[in-house]
């Protein structure tokens, strides 16, 4: 398929060209991770793997929920370009130059932007020369050096049997294997939907926490060792342990794994392999209050950026977490922080820790003076969410209002005042907030809740109905007003 018919075959209607790649690649999207194949794959194998992986979705994708429905939007970005060789290699090359702000593949005149055919020396409008076009290497970079790292099975070095690799062992060799499937299934949130073909799954983190330790204690207790080498042994042990407990950089491992014991070393698995290392290893550092370089640090900023630009903040969040404490004077990456805060959650659910880790970043924002139009008021916000966590009322009121008013269009505060007033059974209070949050969005489900809630307890049952079938329709088939009134206590 070298024509990019499977592609069009696949992706009637979506339109991808030069500026939506390059946006992608520098917002940090690596769209072969994100499907799980390696960058070696042919058109094939990348369309058995989307097939795979869209099943997981409706047909009809216009009931989805936000979150899945920008996981399913990236799926098929990512699917369409590895399928048409045009995009294909536009991205490679936009990938390999470290996403260089492209914006447009057509070249145009420096005097009257007219288009330039592609043989034109001048501008036939205007007759300006041809501008000088940036040339491509005639031939990668021939310098050898070490790899990055060693091929190593982590799971022999725990005395442990990967007993749900086994089947895959045996298949003939592909391009990917099942446990590619899984890492791109964490990618898009969907982890746990598809099974490997293997009968077992992979050890448990007991028993790989019992094995890392035993072995722990094993170098502990010998001798012969050098302290150098000894803490050399107890971290490529602790390495191991971190790798394979968890789920996502375990599946990622088992790919790699697969193709190192069929002496495939090249197409970016040994790289691969030394980025599972070195999330480990800064795990390790910063439970040791070591801190992370400038670079570590703007590199993640840029993974969390990515993450947040498609709209999917609680994978931003660990990445920008990090950031901010390699960056910790970086305005961008506090504003990045706070804003997965919250949006990952309704603030009003988000607990005390992630609270105060929000506000910090929003005042540290204040003192670094950017300008940030929002941020006094969610940084109030998270004061009166704050103080209504510990039981001050009169506090947390006082926050929200004034939350609410630098920003009438901020319904988190509205609902926060709402759910205040429905405690001391101020029941009109209530619903007159809630009356102010649903001006600004009517499915707003929470508000809803509040104001049914408001309605019971002034036994305004008809009321109540009315809200109820409101929240009916915003969940969508299989839902009524009575089921709704039922769950909600009416």
């Amino acid at each position: 398929m070298s024509c990019g018919a499977l592609a069009r075959g696949f992706f009637r209607g979506l339109d991808l060209g030069t500026p939506q790649i390059a946006a992608a690649v520098a917002n940090g999207l690596d769209f072969y991770q994100l499907l799980g194949v390696l960058p070696e794959a042919d058109v094939r194998a990348v369309a058995r793997r989307y097939r795979q992986l869209r099943v997981l979705f409706p047909d009809d994708p216009s009931g989805l929920a936000d979150a899945p429905a920008r996981r399913l939007a990236l799926l098929e970005h990512a699917g369409r370009v590895l399928t048409d060789p045009r995009l294909r290699q536009i991205y490679e090359q936009l990938r390999a130059s470290g996403g260089a702000a492209v914006i447009n593949t057509v070249l145009r005149c420096a005097g009257c932007a007219a288009l330039l055919p592609a043989d034109a020396m001048r501008c036939t409008f205007c007759g300006t020369p041809r501008p000088v076009e940036a040339q491509s290497p005639a031939a990668p970079p021939t310098e050898a050096g070490p790899p990055p790292t060693e091929p190593v099975d982590y799971y022999t070095l725990l005395g442990l049997t990967a007993e749900h690799l086994i089947p895959n062992l045996a298949m003939s060799n592909s391009t990917f294997s099942a446990g590619a499937g899984v890492m791109a299934l964490h990618r898009l949130g969907h982890a746990g939907n598809l099974q490997p073909a293997a009968q077992s799954g992979p050890p448990s983190r007991d028993d790989i926490d019992a094995a890392a330790l035993a072995h722990e204690r094993k170098i502990l207790l010998a001798a012969g060792y050098t302290p150098e080498e000894r803490e050399s042994r107890l971290a490529e042990i602790e390495i191991a342990r971190r790798i394979l407990r968890d789920e996502q950089r375990r599946s990622t491992y088992d790919m790699l794994l697969l193709g190192f014991r069929q002496g495939l070393l090249s197409g970016g698995r040994l790289e691969s392999l030394s980025h599972l290392q070195g999330l480990a290893r800064a795990d390790m550092a910063e439970e040791r209050g070591e801190q992370l370089s400038s670079s570590e640090g703007a590199a993640l900023l840029k993974q969390g950026s990515g993450y947040l630009n498609a709209r999917l903040p609680r994978e931003a969040l660990g990445p920008l977490r990090r950031a901010v404490a390699a960056l910790p004077r970086s305005a961008k990456a506090h504003a990045a922080y706070a804003r997965a805060i919250l949006d990952s959650d309704d603030p009003l659910a988000l607990g005390s820790h992630m609270l105060r880790q929000a506000l910090h970043s929003l005042d540290t924002l204040e003192l670094l003076r950017a300008s940030d139009p929002h941020g006094p008021a969610m940084a109030a916000l998270c004061r009166g969410l704050l103080a209504r966590d510990t039981g001050d009322a009169t506090v947390a009121q006082a926050e929200l209002a004034h939350a609410a008013g630098l920003d009438s269009q901020l319904a988190p505060a509205w609902r926060g005042l709402a759910a205040l007033a429905l405690a001391r059974r101020a029941t009109a209070e209530a619903l007159g907030y809630c009356g102010r949050a649903l001006a600004i969005d009517r499915r707003d489900e929470r508000a809803l809740t509040l104001a049914v809630g408001a309605c019971l307890h002034a036994s305004q049952r008809a009321n109540a109905r009315e809200f109820a079938s409101q929240i009916a329709a915003v969940r969508g088939a299989g839902w009524s007003t009575e089921a709704v009134l039922r769950e909600l206590g009416g």
